[in-house]
């Protein structure tokens, strides 16, 4: 087979990009993940980030117009991540409703993971920057929705095949679920014992219980 030619353009975000050019933008978003966990979003500096890439700062910018872009890119990268991730883990395990099981994938934890994920981090510096910075906040707040409404969609998938109460609202339910596991993680991440991993099925199943028609 013929090697592909470098000079091939491809169409990224709306940009003609050379295919070489999505291994930097790979390599920046894993960086502005790890900077944005290790020191906080308020914290975080452009120059800082591209240096853990390998990059020049004013690299940056050829992919994104701002720090709170680029946090939001970090934060789709890292939960696409984490979904992979999640649904490798869970693939040999037992749980039975095939709800339940992709509720679990969407926790960005799973019982593989030895420590806080960076996902779960960069979710709480989301929220608290989302809180705190009215500019953030217009950058954040679409995929701050959006992973809501990744909760809500199985939500309703579960009341249209008749294994959830159709008497509370499915959005109603995923805020329930997200904020639980948003408070665990803020607990585990200020250093309080975390729910052991064998505990969890049986918590899941006396919580859904409670929603069962």
């Amino acid at each position: 087979m013929a090697s592909e030619s470098p000079n091939r353009i491809v169409q990224v975000d709306g940009r003609r990009r050379r295919p070489w050019a999505l291994v930097s933008q790979e390599n920046l978003l894993n960086a502005a993940v790890e900077e944005i966990a290790r020191v906080g979003f308020a914290k975080a500096r452009l120059v800082d980030i591209a240096k853990r890439a390998g990059m020049t700062a004013g690299s940056v910018y050829t992919w994104f117009e701002d720090k709170e872009h680029l946090f939001q890119a970090a934060l789709e990268h890292s939960l696409s991540e984490q979904l992979r991730k999640n649904t490798e883990a869970f693939a040999g395990t037992d749980i039975k409703d095939s709800f339940l099981h992709q509720i679990a994938v969407l926790v960005p934890r799973n019982h593989v993971d030895d420590h806080p994920t960076d996902i779960q981090q960069l979710l709480i510096e989301c929220y608290y920057a989302a809180w705190r910075d009215q500019r953030a906040r217009g950058a954040l707040l679409e995929g701050i929705e959006e992973h809501h409404r990744m909760f809500v969609r199985v939500f309703e998938g579960a009341q249209r095949d008749g294994h959830l109460t159709t008497e509370v609202k499915a959005s109603n339910m995923a805020s329930f679920l997200l904020a639980m596991h948003t408070g665990l993680a803020m607990l585990t991440l200020a250093g309080a014992p975390r729910i052991p991993d064998h505990e969890w099925p049986d918590i899941y199943v006396r919580i859904f219980n409670a929603f069962r028609p």
